[in-house]
């Protein structure tokens, strides 16, 4: 039990560094120790210049314990930059220390899979594939809008899918509009599809969203 409570405590109590606020180049984001797992350039904020995401990850790992097994994991953070269109040079706008996980089992791919910025929208996916012990292929993407400074949830997209039978279901949320469609198929070949609403009292942000695959919204996990 005093093992178990050491992993623990040196997952709980790792030390992220604070992202500087301000550089000329995305690189000068980066603190010593850690490197780009993933990035995106594109206007988020619409001013015309390129803004860029990043998700970094340290190289040195540290040692967690989930259900008895004892993983060595890479601690991630996801930077959010604003380009100034003037002088060209950067400006720190959001940094996550939870919203890019990592594997929580030895049988688990790493669930990261891109972070991309189209159309003024950042997009970030994620896939739950195990070696063993399940069927199942979930995928999820957040696309995030820019309002007052902040990373605003506007919409999420889940799909599930058996390797052995070829079916899925997919969901597509529109939190604007407050929609939700449902698809269900074999094979990429969709049967039907439906448009139900979606009860949401207000949006949610990277800060209030914090990690993936925790919210419960219309029966779904997000």
């Amino acid at each position: 039990m005093l093992l178990l409570s050491t992993f623990a405590y040196s997952q709980s109590h790792f030390n992220y560094p604070i992202i500087k606020k301000q550089g000329k180049t995305s690189n000068d984001f980066i603190p010593t120790g850690w490197t780009i797992l993933g990035k995106a350039e594109g206007d988020l904020n619409k001013d015309q210049v390129k803004d860029v995401a990043l998700v970094l990850q340290c190289k040195k790992s540290i040692r967690t314990v989930n259900d008895g097994d004892t993983l060595n994991t890479h601690p991630r953070i996801l930077v959010i930059l604003f380009q100034d269109a003037v002088s060209k040079t950067y400006k720190l706008i959001t940094q996550s220390n939870t919203f890019i996980i990592n594997t929580d089992d030895p049988t688990m791919e790493d669930p990261f899979q891109e972070v991309a910025i189209n159309k003024g929208l950042l997009q970030i996916d994620f896939q739950q594939f195990y070696n063993m012990g399940s069927w199942y292929i979930t995928n999820r993407s957040y696309k995030f809008r820019y309002q007052n400074n902040q990373p605003v949830l506007i919409g999420a997209d889940y799909l599930s899918f058996h390797r052995a039978t070829h079916d899925y279901e997919e969901y597509s949320f529109d939190f604007l509009s407050k929609k939700r469609s449902f698809t269900k198929g074999k094979d990429e070949k969709p049967q039907k599809t439906t448009w139900t609403p979606v009860k949401l009292s207000e949006l949610k942000t990277l800060e209030t969203l914090k990690k993936p695959f925790e919210w419960k919204i219309e029966g779904i996990v997000l």
